[in-house]
């Protein structure tokens, strides 16, 4: 038996069947084998079905012999609610949520005592969507599990009879253009559908072959099972009206029974058919297939001929699919094939993509199923892991070996190389401790220049800011350096010309030592001069009075003399006075002090001060030396406001009459702060 086969199992409310499919290698299915069963009257009962069910497969299997270990199958229709029903277009992610709330309302039972599934049919004319709602009891579709379990074999899904009828039309009658019906006219339901395009619609209509069995059973106060069996016999519609009645008495009250239950089951048709027309938007049907075990009764095809005026053939739900003819009794086939639609709907699931895919499987058995699918990866993982466990331990014993003479080796190489081990060690401590050597040197070396390259961008910020300002507002405008770095000069109790240097013991205000003035050529960093007044008109560069060198050419010529004595720049912080250590200089905590004066620009603007400041500031900031988020302005201390009192005082009376003045501190910080030794 080709593992490939699977089984597809109807359970009917009247009969069991059962057929046995294959694959083709064209994408098609092949029948391999079938067998059915009655159920009787057992089968319609709730109570009496279980029963009925496990004696009937039990035979069926014995009598067939299946050999599948997988299959699906059709729960029967008076069991399936299947309901179509309408929901406003809403967001995608809100449908699911919606069909959810539907569902609660329009099925009869508990959702979690449900096995349920919906499918989305189309858009209606209104702009609403159509969904598809059929449902299962949860304990209908465990027995129906159980039942194929207890032969053996594993259920991959619970489908409907109208899903399997919709799948085996689509698959044997594809090409048919126009309005197709078809009533499938079971033991306790008759299902009808409708077919157009694309589109399809059905209805599950309460009315079987089991109601004509019942009343004439009532009228000849007879068993069931014994008037089910003379009606297979006997069994026709009356035709009516002129028509002679049969002698047999059995058969004329069967046709007159048949008639009777037919009549009523045309008036739902056509109620059936109305709906279609007129709330689907379909068109009259053109043609009726004849579908179920009641379709083969005497004058049936006859009768619906008769009342619905359209042309009648019998479903042939094998008319796309391949028959084994080795294995398959072809006359046997014959006498039940126009019941095997459901069977041939759920063989096509299996092999290729369906119009019509509904899953009622229950939440308990699906988990199984998804468990039963991993078992064969959770099998594969473990030998995975076992296997890897088994090679680590291998390959650590392996390396283990390896090592252990690996070491003896060594140990035995080890006297020989101690003394040489002894020298390169020492060798390459003293190398360390000359590179230690190096590189502080080298840093010196290079911090040498860091001062004269700060005062250098302050000066060259304070130029830019006077040419933008003096841009901006065409007025004269000045601003220079009165003190730097003033509070860690006190903090350094320096006293002296030479002692007072910059070497981050601090400067004095700018004012008060002419020669230090001189030699950065500064009028006050941007256009400070001795007197701490603004820069006289004409000559010279921006906020360069006339006279003043430019940090002696880019501090190119500063005396080196001053730059390792007086500015203590030998050492960046090896300070003549012999101070105190200063910790981290141009640091946030400790940042350089500069404190500046300017020419009063609130007379020309109210915003224009804050305005130079703003740009002084960023023009600092932006030079590439200086931290851009700490460096900030900010008014001047009481302390620098009693230093600056000199240079706060305009000495000329006519710079008095002219200009006015503003102060204002910069705390600077370095990007890299020097940290005095």
């Amino acid at each position: 038996m080709s593992s490939k086969t699977f089984l597809a199992i109807d359970m009917g409310a009247g009969t069991l069947r059962a057929a046995e499919f294959e694959p083709t290698a064209d994408g098609g299915v092949r029948l391999v084998r079938f067998g059915v069963k009655p159920l009787g009257l057992e089968g319609s009962s709730e109570r009496s079905r279980p029963k009925a069910l496990e004696k009937a497969a039990s035979e069926l299997f014995e009598e067939v012999g299946f050999g599948s270990k997988t299959g699906v199958v059709a729960a029967p229709g008076f069991q399936v609610l299947s309901k179509p029903v309408r929901i406003p277009k809403v967001d995608n992610t809100k449908v699911a949520q919606l069909i959810k709330f539907e569902a609660q309302q329009n099925i009869p039972f508990p959702l979690e005592e449900a096995a349920w599934d919906h499918y989305t049919m189309g858009v209606a004319k209104s702009g609403e969507i159509e969904v598809l709602l059929s449902a299962l009891k949860s304990e209908a579709a465990n027995g129906i599990i159980e039942v194929a379990k207890a032969r053996g074999v594993n259920i991959e899904m619970i489908d409907t009879a109208q899903a399997a009828i919709v799948n085996a039309f689509r698959y044997n009658y594809s090409d048919l253009g126009g309005c197709s019906m078809v009533l499938d006219i079971g033991a306790k339901t008759t299902h009808v559908l409708f077919f157009e395009g694309e589109k399809f619609f059905f209805r599950t209509i309460n009315i079987g072959a089991n109601s004509i069995t019942q009343e004439f059973a009532t009228e000849t106060k007879m068993r069931f099972s014994q008037a089910e069996e003379i009606k297979l016999q006997k069994g026709l519609v009356g035709l009516g009206g002129a028509y002679a009645e049969p002698d047999d008495p059995h058969e004329a009250a069967l046709s007159k029974i048949a008639r009777q239950v037919m009549t009523r089951l045309h008036v739902q048709v056509n109620q059936t058919i109305q709906f279609w027309q007129k709330q689907q938007g379909g068109s009259a049907p053109e043609r009726l297939f004849l579908h179920g075990g009641a379709s083969i009764m005497s004058y049936l095809p006859e009768f619906f001929k008769e009342k619905l005026q359209v042309p009648i053939e019998y479903f042939n739900p094998f008319l796309g699919m391949e028959i084994d003819q080795e294995n398959v009794d072809v006359a046997a086939l014959e006498q039940v094939g126009h019941t095997f639609g459901q069977l041939t709907g759920l063989a096509v699931r299996m092999v290729a993509n369906c119009p019509l895919e509904m899953n009622l499987m229950p939440g308990s058995a699906r988990t199984q199923q998804e468990l039963q699918r991993k078992k064969p990866y959770f099998y594969a993982a473990a030998a995975c892991f076992v296997a890897a466990i088994w090679a680590g331990v291998y390959f650590n014993s392996a390396v283990h070996q390896a090592q252990e003479a690996e070491v003896e080796e060594l140990a035995q190489l080890s006297p020989k190389y101690e003394r040489p081990a002894r020298d390169l060690k020492k060798t390459i401590s003293e190398v360390d401790e000359k590179i230690k050597e190096a590189d502080q040197f080298n840093k010196w070396i290079s911090d040498r220049f860091l001062w004269a390259e700060v005062l250098k961008s302050i000066r060259v910020s304070m130029i830019k800011t006077e040419n933008s300002m003096k841009a901006q507002y065409g007025k004269q405008v000045g601003v220079w350096v009165a003190a730097f770095n003033k509070s860690d000069a006190d903090e350094e109790d320096v006293e002296g010309g030479m002692g007072m240097g910059m070497g981050m013991g601090g400067m004095y205000p700018m004012g008060m030592n002419p020669m230090m003035m001189g030699m950065y050529g500064m009028g006050g960093m941007g256009g400070m001069q001795q007197g701490g007044g603004p820069p006289p008109a004409g000559g010279g560069e921006p906020g360069n009075p006339i006279g003043m060198g430019g940090m002696y050419g880019g501090m190119g010529g500063m005396n080196p003399m001053m730059m390792g004595g007086m500015y203590g720049m030998g050492g960046m912080g090896m300070q003549q006075g012999g101070g105190k250590n200063q910790n981290v200089v141009g640091s946030p905590k400790r940042p350089l002090r500069v404190v500046c004066k300017a020419i009063d620009l609130q007379t020309i603007n109210p915003t224009a001060n804050i305005t130079l400041k703003t740009k002084l500031v960023a023009n600092i900031k932006n030079s590439g030396l200086f931290d851009y988020n700490e460096t900030k302005w900010g008014p001047v201390t009481e302390d620098e406001n009693v230093l600056l009192e000199d240079v706060k005082a305009d000495k000329s009376e006519e710079n008095k009459a002219r200009l006015k003045t503003l102060i204002f501190g910069l705390d600077i910080v370095l990007k890299e702060p020097i940290e005095l030794k």
